[in-house]
């Protein structure tokens, strides 16, 4: 592991965050003693929430009877009916 000064980070901020990215953590020192690690944040892959998503019950039966050919006025009186 490659340790710096803070000093050091300060004049070449730039390089020290890429050589991060591309090797192992660089450790930050302060008069000799470390006190903290840069290292790379791991790239998660991007991924579609609605994929996996739940649906609310009320929702999911509302979807059904709409999808079924029922008229969205008629079953969104129902609902309220039964409040």
């Amino acid at each position: 592991m490659t340790a710096i000064t803070i000093d050091e980070l300060h004049e070449q901020t730039a390089l020290w965050v890429r050589k991060a990215t591309e090797q192992d953590p660089i450790l930050l020192t302060d008069n000799g003693q470390p006190v903290a690690k840069i290292v790379r944040v791991p790239i998660l892959p991007a991924r579609n929430p609605f994929l996996t998503r739940r649906l609310l019950p009320g929702f999911a039966q509302l979807q059904r009877e709409l999808s079924a050919g029922t008229e969205s006025t008629q079953a969104i009186s129902e609902m309220r009916e039964g409040r």
